[in-house]
């Protein structure tokens, strides 16, 4: 399924190995006009069960002080209900952003997407609280 503002678009579907991970990927600039698009998603995605989430970022030429703080409210959500977020194939640039608002260590990055997934999937994972 994919939506779309002027600035974002978003692909959303589950993952084959769990139904309750979902993923996401984003696509443009992911500033305040796309925030109520990408909660909306990630609300969707919870209601029907998902705890964890992949979000691929790779098509995501800016991101805004407001998404950051929405992942890192859904990092810290997710971990404590059980689940998880892994951000697959992040840009250079949006690395370089969440290094200098020093957010990186709060984030698990993958640049494979099978990995991601069996990050998602490990005992740790599934077994945070």
């Amino acid at each position: 399924m994919s939506r779309s503002t002027a600035t974002l678009e978003i692909h959303a579907d589950t993952i084959q190995q769990d139904p309750l991970i979902s993923a996401l990927m984003l696509e443009g600039r992911f500033d305040a006009e796309g925030l109520p698009l990408v909660l909306a998603e990630i609300e969707k995605n919870r209601a029907g069960g998902s705890i964890r989430f992949l979000i691929d970022l790779e098509n995501v030429s800016f991101i805004g002080s407001a998404g950051i703080g929405i992942f890192l409210s859904l990092v810290e959500e997710l971990n404590s209900d059980g689940g998880g977020v892994v951000f697959l194939n992040v840009p250079d640039a949006i690395k370089r952003i969440f290094e200098v608002l020093n957010v990186l260590e709060f984030l698990q990055i993958r640049d494979d997407r099978e990995e991601a997934i069996q990050h998602l999937l490990t005992e740790e994972t599934l077994n945070q609280t």
